[in-house]
Formats: C-alpha cells, structure tokens, sequence
C-alpha cells in the first residue's frame, strides 16, 4: 500500500496518511502534558509568578539551542533522501540490467547456435560419405539448438527468480500479523513455477548463513559459461575442395576459432552484467544494514527534545492557555522532520512511503517474457524461411 499522491496539489496537506505519526505520537503527547501541567501550575500556583516572569524572558536563553538543531535536522533529512534515492536506483538498476541480461543471453544463445561449421566449400561431387555426415551434423545441430534453447529457459527464470531473492533478503523475516508458515507460504507462491520445489527450497532457506541472491548469481555465472561455450564440429571431412583453396576442415577450424572468440566476448559480457546485479543488490544491502551512527541520532534528538521543552515552558508563561494549539503544530513540524528521515533512510519493508520491490520483481517478468517471446517468434520465423529457400 504505497501512498500515491498528485505533486500538483495541496489538497494532500490534509492528508494523515503517509506521515509516520505512530514515531511522532508519543512525543508530542509528552509535550502537550508538559504544556497543560504548566500551564495549570501558572494558573492555580501564585507562588509561581516571580518564576513565570523570569521564564518569559528566556528566548535569549532558548533561540540558541534551535541553531544546532537547526543544522542537525537538514543534514539527517538530507543523508535520509540521499539513501532513498540511492536505493531507489539500485532497484533501478536490477531491472535496467535484468533486461539486458537476457536480452544478451538469448540473442547470443541464438546466434551461436545457427553458426554451425559449414559445408560451404564442400566437394562438387555427393558421395554416400556426405550424405552420412550430412546427416550427423543435422542431428548434431538439432540437439545443440534444444540444448541453447534449454539454456535459455534456465536463464529466465533464474533472472525472474533473482529480484525475488533480492527482496526477501531486504525484507525482515517477521511480520506484523504474519507466521513464519505463512511467509513462507507466500514466498513459494512469488517463485510459483520458476523453480522446481528443490531449488526453490534452496533459495528460500530460513538459514542465516545462506544467501538466496548469491545462490541465484552462482546459477546465472554458471548458465552463463555454459551457454557461451562454443559447439564442437557436427563432422570432420577431410576432402579437399576442386574450388576452394581451403579443405572443408581447415574451414571449420577457422569457424571454430571464432565461435571460441565469439563465446569469450559473450561470457564477458554476461559476466559483467551478473557483477552489475550483484553490485546494486550490495548497495541495497549497505543501505539496509547501516542506519545513520547512533551518536549522530542521539546527539540531534537530545538537544530537539530539549529545545521543545523549553520552547514549550517560555511561550506558556508568556501566553497561557492559547498558546498549546500553536506550539503543538511547531514541535509536530520539528518532530516530523526526524520521523521522516527515520522512514526513508531504510525503504524496504512495507511502509507506505517504502520502495515498491515486489513491483520490481513483476518488471523483470515482463520483460523476461517479452525477450522469450521474440525470441521464439525469430525461431519461427527463421525456419520457415529455411524451408522455403
């Protein structure tokens, strides 16, 4: 339930929602009791009249603590949006890369399997020799073709599998409302059937010392030295060509050189990109496991509370019973700001004002089934016009 708003409207200052008022709740009733106590004692208790003449003099005395408050509530707000944002275009980059991913997994697992060796500069003459060999080699190549095509399912849905994993690993384990069972439950029911109920169960374990990102990452690598591995010869001919200065084999060797270079650039590149998924969830992690330095937040909320108490006893000697509702509203403005930093230093559960990673998960999908589907649409349509040439 991510809190949406129109950044054109004003409207949404009457709006409770989104506010993190359960942080801000208890102190402000704190301070209204401060208040009201106060101002009964200024009321009931005449022995306070000379005490309360001195108090409302004490803004020479109370105008200097707002000042390091001051600095102290811009740079926690502004280090907060600065881990939001840093956070969110990680999350940005999982999918910017998962896209590219399997679209160089799948056009590279398709190209490599229609650069076969060739018969190009085969002999003129067809002997029940080549007829054989032709046959091997087009049976050779019809189980290459299923076997990329089979990498190329096991790269999807290990590449749909790895924003899941990102997010489990990112959200706390409990669940206001939630048993363990039935988070559980609802973590299998993301992965559906992606994932045989081994390898889900693998990337689900509840051990604190297993990683499911790094177990997906360990899939992808392996996918991808597999799927960049170049094909062997289908047949190794030995006649020599009546028109080419080449023999058919010295041929294939050049071919299968470069399917070799053609499969290093492709397993570099599908390298690279793993790293780049591995660095964003890191940065995603550091966000998640570091808060701001508790002397930092001690320090800043120390001397905010102090400020609002005397705040708070001045302008009630001052003004009395009028002046509650307006020093409420100032201290909910001070207090807001340390309760938002609070709630976007830190966005990955399910605060309103958190990122939205299951919506990252559907993303990837989507552009998962996207490349499989054009994918398949090229196979078809490169067979069929195999066939018709």
């Amino acid at each position: 339930r991510v809190t949406t708003y129109d950044p054109t409207s004003f409207l949404l200052v009457f709006r409770l929602g989104g506010r993190n008022i359960k942080m801000i709740l208890l102190p402000l009733l704190g301070l209204l009791i401060w208040d009201v106590v106060w101002a009964c004692l200024f009321d009931y208790v005449p022995e306070l009249e000379s005490f309360q003449r001195h108090v409302r003099d004490w803004e020479d005395l109370t105008s200097p603590f707002l000042v390091p408050v001051s600095f102290l509530l811009v740079f926690r707000l502004g280090r907060a949006a600065v881990r939001f944002w840093d956070a969110r275009t990680s999350m940005g980059k999982i999918v910017e890369v998962s896209r590219t991913l399997m679209s160089t997994a799948s056009v590279g697992c398709t190209f490599l399997q229609y650069q076969g060796p060739s018969s190009r500069y085969g002999s003129s003459t067809t002997t029940t020799a080549d007829v054989n060999d032709n046959e091997l080699k087009e049976n050779s190549s019809t189980q290459q073709q299923q076997q990329q095509m089979f990498l190329v399912e096991e790269f999807a849905r290990w590449t749909c599998v790895l924003p899941i994993a990102v997010k489990n690993f990112l959200r706390p384990e409990q669940r206001k409302g939630w048993s363990a069972q039935q988070r559980l439950a609802k973590k299998r029911f993301e992965i559906g059937k992606l994932l045989s109920d081994a390898d889900a169960d693998e990337v689900l374990n509840e051990d604190p010392n297993v990683f499911g990102p790094i177990l997906v990452s360990n899939r992808l690598r392996e996918l991808a030295f597999q799927a960049s591995a170049p094909a062997a010869p289908a047949f190794t001919p030995n006649q020599q060509s009546e028109t080419s200065p080449l023999s058919t084999s010295q041929h294939d060797i050049i071919v299968q050189q470069q399917h070799h270079y053609q499969g290093m650039m492709l397993c570099r590149q599908l390298n690279e990109q793993i790293d780049t998924l591995t660095g964003a969830w890191g940065a995603m992690e550091r966000i998640n496991s570091t808060p701001l330095p508790f002397v930092y937040v001690v320090h800043l909320r120390t001397f905010l509370c102090l400020y609002l108490l005397f705040w708070n006893l001045q302008y009630i000697a001052a003004n009395g019973w009028m002046a509650i509702t307006p020093l409420l509203a100032g201290s909910w403005g001070l207090l807001g700001i340390e309760a938002a930093a609070v709630e976007c230093e830190r966005p990955f559960r399910w605060h309103s004002n958190h990122l939205r990673l299951g919506n990252m998960c559907v993303t990837v999908a989507k552009n998962v089934y996207q490349t499989l589907q054009n994918i398949t649409e090229k196979r078809i349509y490169s067979s069929t016009r195999s066939e018709m040439l």
